[in-house]
């Protein structure tokens, strides 16, 4: 079975020739890894470790180009995240005058490209990947800041302007995507980091009140489209699982084993024949602080306990940082190919 075919086959939730090999990571520790097999780019590298499925955050995911009026804090590398606010640089553009704030439009991007981005990753044997789309608190935090956001969700004049307004942009977003793809894009990246470790940052009832709804027709729009949805959670999401299910997620990532209520097996058991799952090999314990043989132990674990069944991604519970040792890296590489096997 080919890589792309194989990863196919477990976003159907059915059972590969192997199980398929996730990576997401930061681009020193991308440098190390690929340093160790000797590999010159991507398409080495695969060749080489066994990897299939690379960063829906790098390629071969797909987006448009800006080129709408200049627009502050701008991330070039990730336009639908760029055009919003900035996280990491606590930048949230709509904290303060959300009356006068000036929304992204759609004639703000430049489509052209996405159709053969998506067959140049497909003629590597790799799945094409769409991006992006956040519409849950994740999103409302990133624009609103933290403070704003959880205060808005009690609001119901606010909230009905905010979500018509996302409603607005996203449908019409997703319409030109997929229209300019032509059925070319395999899945879709989408993310709702709902909560922190142990909690959800507002009560279930709230998100699937203002959030849940806007999520359901949009992952509507990809199914219709042919293409597969990845969501990614990586925070306390539990109460919540089944609301992803309902709104149509196909994969759920990264099901970090140290946060609340998140046990690899226990989603398996309940969620897995509903939900492909990525991820679950421990970052904390055997990754970042363990040794090569703790790598390899957490990886057997994992593959016992997620393996049976088929739709399942072996993967770390978080991305790939610079603190892990490149010997605990490789561990994982070579354990997740040599264990795989159905």
């Amino acid at each position: 079975m080919k890589r792309r075919e194989r990863l196919l086959t477990v976003f159907d939730k059915r059972i590969p020739d192997r199980v398929p090999i996730g990576m997401d990571c930061w681009p020193d520790t991308r440098k190390r890894i690929y340093d160790y097999f000797g590999a010159k780019g991507h398409h080495d590298f695969y060749e080489k470790s066994g990897v299939d499925n690379f960063s829906l955050w790098d390629w071969p995911a797909v987006e448009p180009r800006y080129i709408g009026p200049p627009w502050p804090h701008m991330e070039s590398h990730d336009v639908t995240l760029g055009i919003w606010g900035s996280q990491p640089e606590a930048y949230y553009p709509m904290e303060e005058d959300y009356g006068n704030y000036r929304w992204p439009k759609v004639e703000y991007l430049d489509f052209t490209g996405i159709r053969s981005g998506c067959l140049q990753a497909h003629q590597y044997d790799m799945v094409s990947i769409g991006a992006h789309v956040s519409v849950g608190i994740t999103h409302h935090i990133r624009v609103r800041g933290y403070e704003k956001a959880m205060f808005d969700v009690m609001d119901d004049a606010f909230m009905e302007d905010y979500i018509g307004k996302l409603r607005e942009f996203f449908v019409a977003y997703l319409e030109t995507l997929f229209n300019e793809a032509g059925g070319a894009i395999d899945v879709m990246r989408t993310d709702e980091d709902a909560g922190g470790n142990a909690a959800l940052y507002i009560s279930p009832e709230a998100w699937r009140k203002w959030y849940k709804p806007l999520w359901k027709e949009l992952f509507e729009i990809c199914h219709r489209n042919g293409s597969f949805v990845w969501l990614h959670s990586c925070g306390y999401s539990r109460p919540l699982v089944q609301d992803f299910i309902d709104m149509g997620a196909d994969v759920l990532d990264p099901i970090p084993p140290y946060v609340k209520d998140s046990d690899p097996l226990d989603m398996k058991k309940t969620y897995g024949a509903s939900l492909c799952l990525q991820g679950g090999v421990n970052q904390m314990v055997a990754l970042i602080y363990g040794t090569p043989e703790k790598v390899r132990k957490e990886v057997a674990l994992r593959m016992e306990q997620m393996k049976p069944g088929g739709s399942y991604i072996c993967g770390s519970s978080q991305v790939l940082t610079d603190q892990i040792p490149t010997e605990n890296l490789a561990a994982f590489f070579e354990a997740a190919l040599e264990m795989g096997e159905y």
